[in-house]
């Protein structure tokens, strides 16, 4: 069984922090529907109104996401057609040195369990601004790396980690770059207002399988923009 994930960084922020939300929330709920995926593992939908958005828009989905009434923590959303075995979901430990939004926002993880033993991680890991910072952005992926050893997981989500990097600290997972930007300084969202260039060209966005998962073939969905990451899916036999 051939299963396909569809994940997005939908840089939903509460205006004026983000542009054009209600635009590109159709636009999302369009691509969704074109490709089809049987999960879909969504970062950045901080307001409860742009969850309830997206499920009306997607209704053959079942979702899960906090249970706050206005603000969505984490900003995680996590959509599947499939009947899960197990669902839990965890925050990150805060830290002084966390930047004020970085605190508010309390970055963690959904895991879905979806067969005995064959697990997807949604995540999105802090997003470093200050020299230093990328030292906590690397303890939350070791807390990944933990929850998922020896294990079969598909991991899916905005690491805020250059490949580059990546490739230096991994040990859990199987990786081979893309050779594309998921954050490009030619996407038009990835240079509007409270977004700095020097963030972009880079690729920061996984969806990729422990050692011993099943490979999972991995494209940009590339060049819709529909927010200043680029939607990805990724396809793994069960």
């Amino acid at each position: 069984m051939n299963l396909k994930i569809f994940n997005l960084n939908c840089w939903l922020l509460p205006p004026p922090f983000s542009s054009e939300n209600k635009k590109r929330i159709k636009k999302i709920i369009s691509l969704v529907k074109r490709h089809n995926p049987d999960i879909i593992t969504l970062q950045e939908v901080w307001l409860k109104k742009y969850v309830q958005k997206i499920k009306n828009g997607l209704e053959e989905y079942t979702f899960f996401h906090s249970d706050s009434k206005v603000f969505n923590k984490s900003g995680l959303l996590f959509g599947t057609k499939e009947k899960l075995k197990h669902f839990s979901s965890g925050h990150f430990p805060i830290k002084k040195i966390h930047s004020v939004h970085e605190k508010i926002g309390k970055k963690g993880y959904q895991i879905a369990e979806i067969k005995p033993n064959f697990h997807i991680v949604n995540t999105q890991l802090y997003a470093p601004e200050r020299k230093g910072e990328i030292s906590i952005t690397l303890s939350q992926f070791r807390r990944i790396e933990s929850l998922v050893k020896g294990k079969r997981v598909v991991l899916s989500g905005d690491l805020n980690i250059h490949d580059d990097e990546f490739i230096r600290i991994n040990n859990e997972f199987k990786y081979k770059p893309l050779g594309k930007f998921t954050v490009a300084i030619k996407n038009k969202y990835a240079n509007m207002r409270f977004n700095r260039p020097h963030h972009a060209n880079k690729t920061i966005d996984y969806i990729i399988g422990t050692k011993n998962a099943p490979k999972v073939k991995t494209e940009l969905i590339n060049p819709t923009e529909v927010s200043d990451h680029y939607a990805m899916i990724g396809v793994v036999k069960t």
